[in-house]
């Protein structure tokens, strides 16, 4: 699949709240992900990986964990891709308000 096939793929399960189907193929986004939402400082990937450790975190506290660790580090190479200083400031800013929700 490619990354634009998985980009739609992401998005549609996503809104179909398939959010553990959407989660298996964030990695086929690309190096640097896609953006999500209309100021583009969060990536799809991170933003669905987020979702889904705030569906697991009373149930499942330590798949929590690990969603909220793999969209830290999506959003961190999301990052990566940033144009200028202030947007790539902005995007790590999103890694660690994620990150942060590991430490609950």
């Amino acid at each position: 699949m490619d990354s634009k096939a998985a980009e739609r793929a992401v998005r549609e399960l996503r809104a179909a709240g398939q959010l553990a189907e959407a989660a298996r193929l964030v990695g086929q986004l690309g190096p640097y992900g896609v953006e999500d939402g209309p100021d583009c400082t969060t990536s799809l990937g991170a933003a669905v990986l987020e979702a889904l450790g705030d569906q697991l975190a009373a149930t499942d506290p330590a798949a929590a964990d690990a969603a909220y660790q793999d969209a830290a580090a999506d959003q961190r190479s999301y990052a990566g891709g940033a144009t200028s200083g202030g947007e790539g400031l902005a995007r790590m800013a999103v890694a660690d308000r994620i990150d942060a929700k590991r430490h609950r």
